[in-house]
């Protein structure tokens, strides 16, 4: 809970966000984090504009300190996994990600980022497995269905990855002995 005050510079920082003002927001923000230091709209905020101006270290920071007040905040963390993989740390990403899986399942764009760091990190059983599992969740998305397909062909499963980019794209039919060009 915050004061009127603070929710009025708190309101102002979130316009001057919006707005692409993102220096300024930071100095409202960190206003706001001078009298309430565990705010975590504030903490998260202040991270997305460090984030918005390539202050990674920062961001960093800020969306760390949001989750040692809050280990279950979602927004946060989703957040920091995607700081980690816009600067190629997947491992850590994948942490994150999982993580915020664990606390809500029903998070499409998560998934989509988990098996994109899965395959960057060349984790190919436990993409194999993560895919098939959430391809029964989310059985027309395109990502997935394509993070699984690849998987596949480099796992030597080649009819298999056939049959995932037939599911993809409806290009392709397969029988026995045969792969036909659908033609539209």
């Amino acid at each position: 809970m915050i004061s009127k005050d603070l929710e009025k510079i708190f309101n102002e920082a979130e316009s001057q966000k919006n707005n692409g003002n993102f220096y300024e927001a930071i100095k409202l923000f960190l206003n706001i984090l001078e009298t309430n230091p565990n705010f975590e709209p504030a903490l998260n905020n202040v991270a997305n504009c460090y984030f918005q101006i390539n202050e990674t270290d920062l961001a960093e920071e800020y969306y760390l300190k949001c989750i040692n007040i809050n280990q279950n905040n979602i927004l946060t963390l989703n957040n920091l996994a995607i700081l980690y993989l816009k600067i190629k740390k997947f491992q850590k990403a994948l942490e994150y990600l999982s993580y915020s899986l664990e606390k809500n399942s029903d998070q499409e764009q998560v998934v989509e980022k988990k098996s994109y760091c899965l395959s960057a990190l060349n984790l190919s059983n436990e993409l194999d497995n993560f895919s098939k599992k959430f391809i029964q969740v989310y059985p027309k998305n395109k990502i997935i269905l394509s993070y699984y397909r690849r998987n596949l062909f480099k796992i030597g499963r080649y009819k298999e990855g056939l049959e995932a980019y037939q599911k993809e794209t409806g290009v392709i039919e397969l029988d026995d002995d045969n792969i036909n060009i659908v033609s539209e």
